[in-house]
C-alpha cells in the first residue's frame, strides 16, 4: 500500500469498526517509535466512540515530556491495508492539539502484521492477510 511523506512524517489511513459503525481515519502517522497505536478521540466521536464509565483511563508522557491522558477501549475491528484486527483494544487520546494528526500507528499493530516499510518506494507491505485476535495487538496500558 502507498504511504505519503509530508511534513517529516509518514502518513497512512486505517479503518475502525465500532458497534456497527465504520470509519476510515486519514492522517495517521506511521510511528515506529510508538510502542502502541493511539487515535485522536475527535476523529472517532462521530461514530459513537467516546470515553465511557467502564473504560480504562491512563496518562502518558509525549515527546518533550508533556503529560497526556488517554482512554482504552475495545473496538470490533481495525483494518490496515489487507490486515484486520478483530476485538482490538486501542488507546484514544489527543496527539496533535492542532488536529492535523489523527493518530499514531505504533509497533503493536506494525509488528503483529509483519509490516515492511519501503522508504524508497513509500510503500508498506504486510506479511499476513489473516485476521488477528485483539489480545496480540495491545501491549496493555
Amino acid at each position: 500500500m502507498k504511504i505519503l511523506y509530508r511534513d517529516g512524517h509518514l502518513y497512512t489511513s486505517i479503518e475502525i469498526c465500532f458497534r456497527g459503525a465504520t470509519k476510515i481515519i486519514e492522517n495517521i502517522v506511521i510511528d515506529t517509535g510508538a510502542s502502541e497505536t493511539i487515535i485522536s478521540p475527535d476523529a472517532v466521536e462521530d461514530i459513537g466512540l467516546v470515553a465511557e464509565i467502564n473504560d480504562t483511563v491512563n496518562s502518558f508522557y509525549g515527546a518533550g515530556g508533556s503529560l497526556h491522558n488517554l482512554f482504552s477501549k475495545e473496538v470490533d475491528e481495525v483494518k490496515f491495508g489487507v490486515g484486520c484486527f478483530k476485538n482490538a483494544k486501542l488507546d484514544f487520546g489527543i496527539i496533535d492539539p492542532n488536529g492535523i494528526i489523527n493518530g499514531l500507528l505504533g509497533l503493536d499493530l506494525l509488528i503483529s502484521l509483519g509490516a515492511v516499510i519501503n522508504l524508497k518506494k513509500l510503500t508498506v507491505t504486510l506479511d499476513s492477510s489473516n485476521s488477528i485476535s485483539g489480545s496480540a495487538v495491545h501491549g496493555g496500558s
